[in-house]
This record gives C-alpha cells, sequence and structure tokens, in this order.
C-alpha cells in the first residue's frame, strides 16, 4: 500500500468494463437506458411481485412521457419529484422521468408518515409527490405537505381531488395527453440527480445529494464486481427506496442488461418458493431476514440461486449454505454518500468475520482519531474515503451546509462509522455511530424518534436506544419522563400512528429522569445495560394498522 497525503492508496481493484462503457460526459442512468432500449427493447428490465413486467422500452417511454407532463406542470422550475412507493412498476418511470426533465428524483421510505413524513418531504423542497393509491391516506398524517404543489397517485385515486389543499390526480390520466418523444438533450454527468435520504443515525436524517455520474457509477460498479451478465436474474424484497434495492438491484440490472425482480413485500414462508420462480441466479438478504427463513422452510425447492448477499453475515451462514444449497456472501459495505467496498462473489477467506475487504483503487482510505489524525494498522478508530474520481461519491447534504461540512472536513469523507485496516491491508468494520440503530434491515434515527416522542403532550424527555434483539441487530426501547399522568399502553399506540412501522419502540420504560454527562448529554449506554426483563419495562408486539 502507499500513501498520498497520509492517506492510505487503495490496492484493491479498479473500475470494471461496464464503469468504463461510456465517456464521462455520457455516464448518466439515461444513456444506459437508451444503449439497452437499442440491444434489447423488449427484455423485461424489472419484474414486481412476479406478475408486473417492465421492459427497457416501456421504462423508456413512460421515463419519456413522465418528463413531457413534469415540464408542462413545472414550467420553468427544475422539479424535484419525491416518490412515496413500494417496490412497482411506476417506480423507475418516475424515477428517470424527473431526471430527464431536468430534475431530481427524491425516494422516500413507503412506511413514512406523520411529522417525519412532512419533514423529509421540507427537507429535500419536493414539489410534486408520487404516491402509491394504498398510501394515499397515509399523507393526512402529515402536518403538511411543505411544498408539494400536485399529488400524483400510482392507482386509483379514490375519487380524492386534494390533500392537505394540494390538487390529487391519477397518474395515468395525468400522462394521458403527453408524449414519449425524447428530451431534447440529457442531463450532464455533474448534475444533480437524486436526493437519497440517510438512516439519520446521527442527527435527523439527511439528504444526500448524489450526481448522475454517482448514480452511474456506484450501479455499474455493484454490476462489474458480482459479474452480472444479461443471462443473470436478480432478486430480492429490499426496497428501491435504499441502495440495496435500487443500486444493487434496479439499477445494476441495467448497467448488465439482465432482468431483476423485485417484491413489495418480504414473507420468510414463500421467499425460497419466489426464489425458484423467479429463476433467480442472485439475491440479497438483512441477516435477520436470513435467520427467519431458516426458521420457516427447512428445504428449499429446486433452484438455480448461485449466490445471496446477506449482510451481516448472518449467525446461521454455514447452516443456511448447506441446508438449502447456495453460497452466502456477506464481505462488501457502502453507506447513501458512498460505496467503496462493493461485493463479489469471490470471498476472502481465513480472514476475522468484520472483514469487508480492500478499498478500490480509485480512493485514498485511512482510519482517525477524534482529532482526525491518522492511526496505524490494528488501531480502531473512524473510517474515512476521498475518491480520486471526480463526482464519484454524493456531493453532500441538500440544505445542510453544517452538517456537510462536519462530514467532509480535512479533505475526507467521515463514515461515522468504527474500524481498522490491518497490516495486509484489509479493512475491517467493527460498528456503527453509537447512536445508530438497525432494525431489520433499516438504520433508525434515535434523535428522529426522540423528537416525534416529545411531541406528545404529557413528555417531557426521551431516549430512544438499540437494544439486543433474538433475531440479530437490534429491536427498540424508548424511555420517557412524563410530566403529566401517562400509560405506557395508550403511549405505544399513539407512537404506532406517528412513526414508520420501523420505528416504533418494542419496549417502553416511564423513568423520574435520565442520568447525563455534565454537558447534559444522555448517557444511553448506562440504559442500555439494564436488561429489559424487569417490571417496569412494558413489552409490546407488533401491531398492524391499515396503510
Amino acid at each position: 500500500m502507499s500513501t498520498s497525503s497520509g492517506l492510505l492508496r487503495g490496492d484493491g481493484p479498479g473500475l470494471g468494463p461496464l464503469a468504463r462503457r461510456f465517456p464521462f460526459e455520457e455516464r448518466t442512468l439515461l444513456h444506459v437506458l437508451d444503449l439497452q432500449v437499442r440491444e434489447r427493447p423488449d427484455q423485461d428490465w424489472l419484474v414486481f411481485d412476479s406478475t408486473d413486467h417492465l421492459t427497457f422500452r416501456s421504462a423508456q417511454e413512460g421515463a419519456y412521457r413522465f418528463a413531457s407532463a413534469l415540464r408542462s406542470h413545472a414550467q420553468d422550475e427544475p422539479p424535484t419529484v419525491a416518490l412515496l412507493l413500494r417496490n412497482q412498476r411506476e417506480f423507475m418511470p418516475a424515477f428517470l422521468g424527473a431526471q430527464a426533465a431536468g430534475g431530481v428524483a427524491a425516494p422516500l421510505n413507503p412506511e413514512l408518515r406523520g411529522p417525519l413524513l412532512e419533514t423529509v418531504l421540507r427537507r429535500c423542497e419536493a414539489t410534486v409527490l408520487v404516491v402509491r393509491d394504498e398510501l394515499l391516506d397515509v399523507l393526512d398524517t402529515a402536518p403538511s405537505l411543505a411544498g408539494v404543489s400536485l399529488v400524483i397517485v400510482a392507482g386509483g385515486g379514490g375519487g380524492r381531488t386534494a390533500v392537505h389543499g394540494v390538487p390529487v390526480v391519477e397518474l395515468d390520466e395525468w400522462l394521458r395527453s403527453h408524449s414519449a418523444d425524447p428530451p431534447a438533450a440529457f442531463p450532464s454527468p455533474t448534475d444533480l440527480a437524486v436526493l437519497m435520504f440517510t438512516s439519520g443515525t446521527s442527527g435527523g436524517s439527511k439528504a444526500a445529494m448524489w450526481s448522475h455520474h454517482y448514480l452511474y457509477l456506484a450501479s455499474a460498479g455493484v454490476s462489474d464486481a458480482l459479474e452480472h451478465t444479461p443471462n443473470d436474474v436478480l432478486s430480492t424484497p429490499l426496497q428501491m427506496c435504499h441502495i440495496a434495492g435500487l443500486q444493487n438491484f434496479a439499477n445494476s440490472a441495467l448497467q448488465a442488461g439482465c432482468t431483476a425482480h423485485l417484491k413489495t413485500r418480504f414473507s420468510a414462508s414463500s421467499w425460497w418458493e419466489e426464489i425458484a420462480a423467479d429463476g433467480a441466479t442472485f439475491s440479497m438478504l438483512m441477516g435477520q431476514m436470513a435467520a427467519m427463513i431458516l426458521d420457516a422452510v427447512p428445504k428449499a425447492p429446486d433452484h438455480r440461486l448461485h449466490h445471496v448477499y446477506i449482510l451481516p453475515q448472518p449467525a446461521g451462514r454455514e447452516e443456511f449454505e448447506q441446508r438449502y444449497g447456495t453460497t452466502v456472501i456477506w464481505q462488501g459495505w457502502g453507506m447513501t454518500e458512498i460505496f467503496p467496498h462493493l461485493p463479489t462473489k469471490h470471498r476472502i477467506e481465513g480472514v476475522p468475520a468484520d472483514t469487508i475487504g480492500r478499498a478500490p483503487s480509485w480512493v485514498d482510505h485511512g482510519v482517525v482519531d477524534g482529532n482526525d489524525l491518522l492511526l496505524g494498522p490494528g488501531e480502531l478508530g473512524e473510517l474515512v474515503y476521498r475518491p480520486l474520481l471526480p463526482f464519484a461519491m454524493a456531493n453532500g447534504y441538500y440544505g445542510d451546509p453544517a452538517a456537510t461540512t462536519t462530514a467532509f472536513r480535512n479533505f475526507m469523507f467521515h463514515t461515522g462509522d468504527l474500524g481498522y485496516y490491518d497490516e495486509d491491508g484489509l479493512v475491517h468494520f467493527v460498528m456503527r455511530n453509537q447512536d445508530a440503530i438497525r432494525r431489520r434491515g433499516e438504520n433508525i434515527s434515535a434523535v428522529e424518534l426522540e423528537a416525534v416522542a416529545r411531541r406528545h403532550p404529557a413528555i417531557e424527555d426521551a431516549a430512544a436506544y438499540a437494544v439486543p434483539s433474538e433475531l440479530g441487530e437490534h429491536d427498540v426501547k424508548l424511555d420517557v419522563v412524563a410530566r403529566a399522568a401517562l400509560d405506557l399502553a395508550e403511549l405505544h399506540d399513539w407512537l404506532t400512528e406517528q412513526l414508520p412501522r420501523f420505528m416504533v419502540p418494542r419496549y417502553l420504560e416511564m423513568r423520574a429522569d435520565l442520568p447525563r454527562t455534565p454537558s447534559q448529554r444522555v448517557e444511553k449506554y448506562k440504559l442500555a445495560a439494564e436488561p429489559v426483563d424487569r417490571a417496569a419495562v412494558r413489552e409490546f408486539a407488533p401491531r398492524r394498522r391499515s396503510g
């Protein structure tokens, strides 16, 4: 390993053939889609729930029609289009259509509701919102729709003409009079393409700014690293509002010219049946999902799933491989802001389980202490990266210069995650930021959960933190200090209506006060050290709700 200005030069793989396929000036997904339409127009690109098909040609026509309608609506202002959608056929035409119109797409988690939904709409300055029909009524739970001036419903709108005073139109009706003519010009690779929300593990959720080039580069890098070909079939229940569903599957399939199957929801008992029916050769799961499948499925049907990428490596990895006749890969690591350690089908054997691989040759990297001083091999600190290519990571956080300055200070991107590198140059990921809660594949912002809890009229203070889950990763515990009489069951019902499903605490506890440092920071490690099987702690089973 060599050094550059103190940081280490990555000695892993460089850019592969798909990443290098276009000159820099043409590195946008719109150029990739145009190539696939010329080469394989009627091949399925995306299939949703095994029934709803989107070919490369129909995706392009839908994107261009959406762009035409958007230009008519937005006039001279570049639109920001928020997508409150699940994995569904309308996602990609709207996602790429916003970009073809010279605007920006902002995928949102479809579990958002209440004040957090209003917050992210305001944070990304969305002017248009595309919403799945079954989620339309969820908009009523938000205090407002911030700056949204038009709501477009994918599916039947149920006769609604407005929500929060904002006009509502059905997508098919809105598109009907517009042509599928290509735009006069594609956007530049350096233009802003996507606002992708981070998990908000330190502070609230932030909108990472992705250029067209980064959107292109990361998805091409995944396809190159996994050696996908047009003959591969990808399948996952992970959602396109996150980088896993969007970049590792939908856009990776676009780069490779293959088909990706995406599911609306995850079912442990039927996952293997879906894999077999799809003819999948590659899939991805989160660790808890793998544990649930092992509990639910004694034997897999005949299949051709060669590899499944599971993060983190599940405790039953060897049993999963032996019982189901597939190979689990887990080495790799990335964030919303940068994706340096791409997964490959070639495991590094005989290394610790926390090994994520070598940094690629197109980044400098290192580990720093709290003063940004570089640490040596084996020393635990914060992982930092600096790309050697232009527009090879997020450009910062939209509308948040303070967060951008903090994360990108001293010419390094600070991941907020702890790790180390060894004498052989392998990078090891140890743990996330202490305020991070990872549950069922979702990263949860403790800060945002606490902010919602404090909106309850009886809550004086709140502390949210991770506790162990029997399925691996975390469960959520919320401790509250009340200013008035409060029933914890009623509080849990209220939180269920206010929060995304994955953020609703499993455990609640009432406390007289919260332990704090002299600087008034809550000492959550003290709270987390106490067992949850105490009389003061109330445990709640997840409750299903409509929408």
